[in-house]
Order: C-alpha cells, then structure tokens, then sequence
C-alpha cells in the first residue's frame, strides 16, 4: 500500500462501550476482520467534547472518562467500504477523514496460518437462535446475512445445536434455499417467509444436536483444520459450560490472514527430495468447470446449474475466453416478477429439466433474457494461474468471493478454485483429506 491513502480519526471517550466491550477494542477488532491495514489507540491525559466538561488522568481523577482517539490509515476504497459500518458503532463521538500521501507500508510477513487464539479471531457479536422458536424466525434473521447457519443457544447460552440452509431444506419444509431467498424480489421472500410460518416443526425438530465445537484459548491452526476435517463453515466458540462465546468462521479466517499473515508473491521453490506443498492456485484448482457459451439458451444454462454442486457456470467464447459467470442467485434476481415458484424448487433440486411443468416452462421464457450472455455478471474476477495461494486467500477476503475462475496468461480459462480449496491447501490438506506431512 502506497501513494494516495485516507486517515480516518476516531475520536471517542475510554468508557465507551459497543455490546459490552469497550468500544475502541471493538473498532480495533471490526477493522482488523475486514482486513484493513491498520490502526493505533492513543489515550489522552486530558481534553474536552461536546459536553464542554474538561476531562484529566491527575491522580485525584483516576475514574474520570479520559479521551481516546482511534486512528486509521487505509486504502481509499477500503475506507469507503468499512466506515459507514465504523460511523455506526460510535453514537458519540468525533470522526474525521483526510486525503494523505502514504510513502512507505510494509509490515512482517509470514506464510501459514499466524500464531494466535480463536478468541482473538472470533466474531464476538453472534445472532442466535432458541431451540422452540419456529423455522420462519430462522429464515428472517438469515435473509440479509452472508451466513446461512445460526448457533441454537438455550435459556443459559448453552450451545445446543446447529440449524443452517441444509437443515431446513431437509427437514423443515423449506423450498428453496436461503441464497437463493436473497436474491429475489423482496416481497417474494416475504411470501416464501409466510409459507414457512405455516410450518409446525421448531428448531429443535430439524437442528444438528450435539454440534463440533472449539474453546476459546485453542490455537486459530487447530480450530482451521477442525473445520477443513468436518467440512464446516462455521464453528461456535464456548466456554467449559459450552456456553456460547462467539463464532469462528471461514470468513473470518481470510480476513486474519489478509491483515498483514501472508506474503503476496509465491515464493521460490527450493530443491528438495519430497514433493512441496502447493504455492500457486493452478496446483489445487479444479479444472472441471461447466461453462456454456453466450448464447447458450436458458433451459440449457437452468439444467447445466442444476448438475453442479457450484450452482455456478462460466461463460466463455469460442477461444475459451472467460466473458462472464452465472450463478443460481444472478439467475433468480434477473427474472421477472412472474415467474413460478417451481422454477425456485428446479434450481435447488437435481430433477432432470424435463420435470417442469409445461406452466413452470413457459414461465422460464418470460425472465428478462434468455440467453446466457443476459442473465450473466459480466464483471468477472479471475486469477492467473500462477497467483499465489495467500494472495488468492486475501483477494476473497477482499471481494467477499467464494470461488475465482483460474485463467492463463492469455485469459482462457483454465480451472475454478473456492476458499475450502484455499484453506486446505494452506494448511496441507490435500484433496483426498490427508494432510501432507512437508
């Protein structure tokens, strides 16, 4: 990071709090999750608000609520982002931003996962749910997260069970999936949300019980390989009670290592008798991808998603270019108001096109293109071949991507690569799911 920056100057008082915790650590641990590239707490012996009440660290005053400024120097793009979810968090205070010349940034890079506690990598702020509470309340505090699981606490915190996406598709009579629910039109999600109401199970009938769990004071390798291992995207945090402390998610993983964790380039391979881990994204990608053409005809691209566990195609040209990607949800968000509901229950089912109805069919041609080249998001990102497996993981802390088609130096298209790819790659777990021993 160099060249043209922002400061952002916070300026707040020591007993502050943001959810019981003061709020300058909690300012401190929202940027570090969003990869920002750094901040500093400074506490002021003495100073003066909004309330014109002169405030001083003297001994006769070693109570007194002392001023504390948060200072932030980041990318202006960053700081774009993040501070309007920043400005929310300080009901009073003083926030200034200003353009400044960044001439030299460099911070100690390591490759692997860093040296740290669960707790000091967690999401402290976590949305729970009760074992009696009924599926639609699930469904609504989902719909605009970009989680699909919540922890299932009971009256004393404890966790008790697990109910994501893939438990109330099963077992709670939901149609669709909750990705799919947010990228419809609003007040279809509410319909789809009402349909569920009338549904009697509870949490507890369709929740995982008994769910994998990981201390706090556990290191940030073992709770990565616990989740690489059981193939979970999130995993709560307790206390010895099981008591609920926070989550760990993948995403939250990413953010830690693009803080500053990782090196940016591939480093050089040395010469060794046994095979090296993998660096570049071209050694653990997929190089299995559906891909359709432009002018691939909807029906085809609606019966090529549903056949990939992705839920995702790239479009090509005729050179293998990549031009664009669709996924279950753009194809959900660019049809029109009319479509049918079975055309929802198609996309997160593995029935043969030939199962819809010739309603639901007819239906499939009235959305606002119908061919891949309208429904697709033309604005790719990709990543060359070579990229390195750390740069790769921060790029989709970044972005907030999930998955990346790999391309060559030419822009063909050559593989696709997700962040369980990532992570087990980085932590030496192989595809087969044996850790390499290098």
């Amino acid at each position: 990071m160099d060249g043209q920056g922002k400061r952002v100057t916070i300026y707040i008082g020591e007993t502050d709090q943001w959810h019981h915790q003061p709020l300058f650590m909690a300012i401190l641990e929202f940027l570090r999750r969003e990869g920002c590239a750094g901040a500093t707490v400074a506490r002021g012996i003495a100073g003066f608000g909004a309330n014109s009440r002169i405030k001083t660290a003297s001994l006769l005053e070693l109570s007194v609520d002392l001023p504390v400024v948060v200072t932030w120097i980041d990318r202006p793009d960053r700081v774009d982002r993040v501070l309007p979810h920043v400005a929310q968090m300080v009901s009073a205070g003083l926030i200034l931003i200003e353009d400044v010349q960044i001439y030299q940034y460099s911070s100690t890079l390591r490759e692997g996962l860093p040296d740290v506690r669960v707790e000091e990598v967690m999401t402290r702020t976590v949305m729970t749910v009760h074992p009696e509470a009924p599926l639609a309340e699930v469904v609504e505090k989902l719909i605009d997260k970009d989680y699909t699981a919540l922890p299932v606490v009971d009256d004393m915190n404890r966790v008790v069970g697990m109910i994501s996406d893939t438990d109330l598709l099963e077992r709670g009579d939901m149609e669709v999936s909750l990705s799919l629910k947010k990228a419809v039109d609003p007040e279809l999600a509410r319909i789809l949300i009402t349909r569920l109401r009338q549904s009697s199970h509870t949490v507890a009938e369709v929740m995982t019980p008994g769910p994998v769990t990981i201390g706090p004071q556990a290191s940030l390798s073992e709770a990565t390989h616990m989740m690489s291992k059981k193939k979970l995207k999130r995993l709560p945090v307790v206390d010895t009670d099981k008591r609920l402390l926070g989550v760990l998610g993948r995403f939250d993983i990413l953010t830690a290592l693009a803080a500053g964790y990782l090196p940016q380039e591939a480093p050089h391979q040395s010469a060794s008798a046994h095979p090296a881990k993998p660096r570049t994204v071209a050694e653990v990608m997929n190089p299995i991808v559906p891909t359709v053409l432009p002018e691939t005809p909807l029906p085809d691209v609606l019966a090529l998603l549903t056949s990939t566990r992705a839920k995702r195609v790239v479009v090509v040209d005729a050179e293998r270019c990549v031009v664009g990607i669709i996924s279950d949800s753009d194809l959900v968000a660019r049809m029109s108001l009319e479509f049918h509901p079975s055309i929802l229950e198609h996309l997160v089912s593995k029935l043969p096109l030939g199962t819809l109805s010739a309603e639901a069919r007819s239906h499939v041609h009235k959305t606002t293109g119908k061919t891949a080249a309208d429904l697709m998001t033309r604005e790719v990102v990709t990543l060359a071949a070579e990229t390195s497996l750390s740069a790769a993981l921060a790029l989709s802390a970044e972005k907030h991507l999930k998955r990346f088609p790999v391309v060559d130096a030419t822009g063909k298209l050559l593989g696709i690569i997700g962040r369980s790819e990532l992570l087990n790659a980085l932590i030496g777990e192989t595809p087969g799911g044996k850790r390499d021993v290098n």
